[in-house]
């Protein structure tokens, strides 16, 4: 069925949400598993336990459940709803916190799926162009914290505030990679410096 805009509309019935879920889920779990590329639904179907017509009936095919997937979890990682509740600059290193100082415990899936969405945008321009839009909300937040920042004279007021909020995205980012291939990275000291260098949280 299609939208008037000519967009395919998904049914809704009575559990349908549960069950796209249970689907979404598991595309997620497959793909930090295996790779993108050898993500098959039926392989998804039988992660969630559910018939192999399920994924047909809620989505138009692999490429979308597997983009909805890799999206949903690429929020987790980018949680905006939490950095608007911030109140200044340097509150954002408790955002990085947990992914950099203990990689073996945070959710080996966002990790993974992280990755492997990143090297599927490249040739996926729906999937690229929805997480440069995540990408960019991230950063029109973080500069919003910044320009308050700037207000109040706890940050430099030389620097554009949106500038300021890419380079912190490309920090967190950066110390990301960096927490996942070198176990002897003291992230911890780091994000002490990034910190500090950001200045007094409120």
């Amino acid at each position: 069925m299609d939208s008037p805009d000519g967009q395919s509309v998904r049914r809704r019935t009575p559990g349908s949400d549960d069950t796209r879920l249970r689907l979404l889920r598991a595309a997620a779990e497959l793909i930090a598993e295996v790779g993108w590329g050898r993500v098959t639904t039926r392989a998804v179907a039988d992660r969630a336990h559910l018939p192999h017509g399920a994924v047909s009936y809620h989505f138009g095919g692999k490429q979308e459940l597997l983009t909805e997937a890799a999206l949903g979890v690429f929020e987790q990682a980018f949680p905006i709803s939490e950095l608007r509740g911030l109140e200044a600059l340097p509150d954002l290193v408790a955002l990085f916190e947990p992914w950099m100082t203990a990689p073996g415990e945070s959710d080996p899936v966002v990790s993974r799926v992280g990755i492997e969405a990143m090297l599927e945008a490249e040739r996926n321009p729906v999937l690229r162009e929805r997480m440069a839009d995540l990408l960019r909300e991230f950063r029109a937040v973080v500069a919003e914290l910044a320009a308050v920042g700037q207000d109040r004279g706890t940050a430099r007021s030389d620097i554009p505030a949106e500038a300021l909020a890419t380079l912190l995205a490309a920090v967190g980012d950066g110390l990301f990679l960096h927490a996942r291939l070198d176990p002897e990275l003291d992230a911890a000291a780091a994000l002490q410096a990034l910190r500090a260098l950001l200045g007094p949280g409120r």
